[in-house]
């Protein structure tokens, strides 16, 4: 099927690795030289220097250990003032951290905790709506928090509304979301009401999605995209207006391949996805960036990390990449495969890597992230 309608869109990609609203500043998570413990660090791409701007300290057990790592997502607000950051770890107290991190200001750092959501959902950055932050609290209720205030405003869906995932949307202007229906009918993809939390369907689909599928979706809420369940190979199928407009065959059989960050590229014409790859009768696993054409070219890819040992890890997950606002630099931070610790990762592997879209070749540029000098590389068996 053809794809019609490829007018230039804006590009919004989950990920732990978050482009300032200019390009200039590049977030991701960095190892604290000191402590050994994980912080969000914030690199200069024009003077090619990171500093770190923040670490979190909310140690609560006496006999904590402040060097094991902590879950951090940090991501640029729309104003480029602020930085808002998450995390979890055995080092926090049981529930989400959030936050708001002044950039060369002198305003006050916020912290906000909550304790009580049940489900905290790190695989994506947190839903911002202006200065108001969306959570699911469980499964029956959304938390909305104001950064500015404090207020927090409680939602009860109504009844038989449940299996709720929010999405955030570019430049902290709403809220989307997906709602799984009953057994085997269906999905909903729509808009979140940030005022009065009202839901707002703009497609739905019947298809089964793949075990390891993904979810992806142009800022205007038009065209959504996953994987069909489906043999020998997941389809990619791409739905615009609610109605299916492309689709295509996605990986090689017997390859074990786990998608992380996904999204439509600038130009509309491809998805740009970070792939962890597992070949048959390998023992290695693969990470790197795919670009999936919604036409007849080939997919292609770049590979960064080849030498890892595959293990027991969680695939894409510890490696996602970010896309500039202009469309030109993809990135990632292999920060937490470092931690991860997992057979054949070499103090040279980790690193921010950076990937010329704009340049045919997909010319990668890489720094270093220093370890803390209590890491070890774990022995290869």
């Amino acid at each position: 099927m053809a794809l019609a309608g490829l007018a230039a869109l804006s590009i919004y990609i989950l990920a732990c690795v978050s482009f300032s609203p200019d390009d200039t500043k590049v977030l991701y998570p960095a190892f604290d030289g000191a402590s050994g413990g994980i912080g969000v660090a914030v690199y200069d791409r024009e003077t090619r220097s990171s500093d770190m701007a923040f670490l979190p300290t909310m140690i609560t057990d006496k006999d904590a250990d402040p060097s094991k790592p902590t879950l951090i997502r940090s991501q640029w607000l729309a104003d480029g003032q602020r930085i808002l950051a998450s995390w979890v770890g055995e080092n926090a107290p049981d529930g989400v951290t959030l936050a708001v991190i002044p950039w060369n200001s002198r305003a006050a750092l916020r912290l906000f905790y909550l304790p009580k959501l049940d489900d905290f959902d790190f695989t994506r950055p947190l839903c911002v709506a202006g200065d108001r932050v969306f959570l699911m609290e469980s499964k029956e209720h959304i938390l909305r928090l104001d950064l500015k205030t404090g207020e927090i405003v409680r939602h009860a869906l109504d009844a038989g509304t449940s299996e709720i995932t929010l999405l955030p949307v570019p430049n902290d202007s709403g809220v989307f979301y997906t709602q799984k229906l009953a057994e085997k009918s269906g999905t909903v993809f729509g808009r979140l009401n940030p005022d009065n939390f009202a839901l707002s369907p703009l497609a739905s689909f019947t298809n089964e999605m793949a075990d390891r599928s993904f979810f992806a979706y142009d800022p205007a809420g038009k065209r959504c995209a996953f994987l069909e369940k489906t043999e020998p190979l997941p389809q990619l199928i791409v739905l615009e207006g609610g109605k299916p407009v492309f689709r295509r065959s996605i990986g090689a059989k017997g390859d074990d391949l786990d998608f992380s960050s996904v999204a439509f590229s600038k130009r509309g014409d491809s998805l740009l996805a970070g792939f962890a790859r597992k070949r048959e009768d390998q023992p290695v696993v693969s990470y790197g960036l795919m670009e999936i054409p919604l036409g007849d070219q080939p997919v292609r890819e770049k590979v960064l990390l080849s030498r890892i040992q595959a293990g027991d890890n969680e695939g894409a997950f510890y490696f996602e990449f970010g896309i500039s606002h202009d469309g030109k630099t993809a990135a990632a931070a292999s920060t937490y495969l470092a931690c991860a610790k997992e057979q054949g990762f070499e103090p040279e592997d980790c690193g921010l890597f950076f990937i010329d879209l704009s340049d045919p070749a997909w010319k990668v540029t890489k720094t270093l992230i220093p370890l803390p000098r209590q890491w070890t590389a774990p022995e290869v068996k």
